[in-house]
């Protein structure tokens, strides 16, 4: 019986390509915005647990040591979308980044864009912290809304350290009317 290493590595470049996706992520941050609003029909908030999340690994990526060294630069070639964690119950800290993609791979991707609409300073400062301890990006896009909107003091702070944080990384910015739709 043929085996998945007896394909052309061309062939096996095209699966990882088609089956690895860094931003699978987002479907958790959709499963916390539904969990935070059924709870918001039941008892207070309060008394809810803190949410927590499974992180996804791509099942190509658990085959074997030498598939997961060949899939593993396709990843971290592909683009990652960032956007600022789900707030969760009032009572509660913004999540972090980390509980959704781990920090070995926020560290590894080479492209990223930083899509925010809200200044998410929380999220924005963990994330700089995180590529401040090592980062192999090449590029990062970060989309704000226009200027207009971006009229208090977390968008000053998150545009400093943005600022500061572009003189290790090119940083192209792009001012939209809602950052988080791709262009």
């Amino acid at each position: 019986m043929p085996s998945f290493l007896d394909l052309p590595p061309e062939i096996r470049l095209m699966i990882y390509d088609y089956s690895l996706n860094p931003n699978e992520y987002v479907k958790s941050y959709r499963k916390i915005v539904k969990t935070v609003a059924l709870a918001a029909t039941g008892p207070p908030l309060s008394q809810n647990p803190r949410l927590y999340v499974t992180r996804y690994t791509p099942p190509v990526l658990l085959l074997n040591k030498k598939i997961m060294a060949e899939a593993l630069p396709v990843l971290y070639r592909k683009p990652l979308d960032l956007y600022g964690t789900p707030s969760t119950y009032f009572t509660m800290r913004q999540m972090d980044i980390s509980e959704f993609i781990s920090e070995h791979l926020l560290q590894q991707i080479q492209y990223s864009a930083l899509r925010l609409y809200f200044p998410n300073k929380t999220f924005v400062l963990a994330l700089l912290d995180i590529w401040g301890a090592g980062n192999q990006l090449i590029r990062l896009d970060v989309y704000l809304p226009e200027q207009a909107a971006r009229n208090n003091r977390h968008w000053d702070i998150v545009e400093s350290r943005l600022r500061t944080f572009s003189t290790m990384v090119p940083v192209e910015w792009h001012e939209t009317v809602n950052s988080l739709k791709e262009n």
